[in-house]
């Protein structure tokens, strides 16, 4: 039952102190007892409320019963941050717009998105060192020519 959950709640967040815990969630001790005992069937808001306030909450467990009582949130957020570092690398060469869908959450492109970016990244890159040795043969021609003055 939900109320036997609200109460596994209460004692995870606040050791069993329903005072303390209706204080965290802004309700009267009165009204969480009476959720508590099941009294009156616990409805939408105070659940609604509870995944709000603690988001690492299963949501299905707190409905069902089903599965563990905590999310492993942290789970997801390494996943997305490894995803996030994984595209990181073609940001440079990618277009406003997709740039602003990863800035709006989106870790998900398909295959022929990131073989564009691998090729403009190699072009890129290519570029980036052409200039390089440009520059490198520019300066070693400049020390010679300082060299044959002196």
């Amino acid at each position: 039952m939900i109320h036997e959950r609200l109460l596994d709640i209460i004692q995870y967040k606040t050791s069993g102190k329903q005072a303390d815990f209706a204080e965290i969630m802004g309700w009267s001790p009165q009204y969480l007892n009476r959720l508590t005992k099941g009294e009156s069937g616990i409805g939408i808001r105070p659940i609604v409320s509870l995944l709000e306030k603690f988001p690492e909450l299963n949501a299905r467990w707190l409905l069902l019963g089903e599965g563990a009582m905590i999310t492993s949130a942290a789970d997801e957020v390494r996943k997305r941050l490894a995803r996030l570092l994984e595209i990181e690398k073609y940001m440079p060469v990618m277009t406003p717009d997709e740039l602003r869908e990863v800035t709006e959450g989106n870790c998900q492109f398909d295959l022929q998105s990131i073989n564009k970016w691998n090729a403009l990244l190699e072009k890129r890159n290519k570029e980036i060192n052409d200039r390089f040795a440009a520059a490198y043969k520019k300066q070693e021609e400049l020390c010679r020519q300082d060299k044959a003055k002196s």
